[in-house]
């Protein structure tokens, strides 16, 4: 059986990957903008998409036989996908006039930049195959599938919260004043500036 001390472990280390700056992180503040904090629970299932299968493998021991080669690839179009997103909110930034829920909304599909920036983050991935690993092994160790099951409902619940009260403060621009669409722009130079960075990695990796 799972003690409460594992599950309250999976809630410690998980927060390290929920909560760690990156381009989820700013991509789902900036797909708040014009909605609520709702597009953040959006976001949170598109990245469930991705995660949970991912999860499963790692349990399953599939992704061991996952090369370096198509990690550079994954990282190189998640460098691709977050230009592109970032490039879309630069150019939406003067429609997120401070007018409510009427004004300018952020770029894209709240679902489609949780699956993508989820899918094509090999740091992401790289947390599950090296953080995320252990516990899962131990959940697998300890009730099987069921184990991880209730190991990966200990850690999601964390993401939706999160990625909630990212796309809330994004939401919250009419407080913000004329300052606003430049700071809905500069959440899309900074995700161009991270996908810039994957594809260096990607090429000279």
């Amino acid at each position: 059986m799972l003690t409460a001390g594992f599950i309250l472990s999976v809630i410690a280390i998980s927060a390290s990957g929920v909560m760690g700056p990156g381009p989820l992180t700013v991509a789902t503040i900036a797909t708040g903008v014009g909605r609520s904090w709702k597009a953040g629970l959006l976001v949170g299932a598109g990245h469930l998409v991705v995660e949970l299968p991912l999860v499963l493998l790692i349990a399953l021991g599939v992704l061991s036989f996952i090369s370096e080669g198509v990690n550079r690839w994954i990282t190189l179009f998640g460098g691709i996908f977050m230009i592109a997103f970032g490039a879309a909110t630069l150019r939406g930034a003067r429609g997120a006039v401070i007018e409510g829920r009427g004004g300018g909304r952020g770029s894209g599909s709240p679902l489609v930049v949780g699956i993508g920036l989820s899918a094509l983050n090999p740091y992401f991935i790289i947390w599950w195959l090296t953080v995320g690993t252990p516990l899962i092994m131990i959940a697998v160790g300890a009730m099987g599938l069921v184990g991880v099951g209730i190991m990966y409902i200990s850690h999601v619940w964390m993401d939706f919260a999160w990625l909630s009260v990212l796309a809330g403060l994004g939401s919250e621009g009419k407080r913000l004043g004329r300052l606003y669409p430049y700071l809905v722009g500069g959440l899309g130079v900074l995700i161009m500036v991270f996908g810039i960075q994957y594809i260096i990695g990607s090429l000279l990796g």
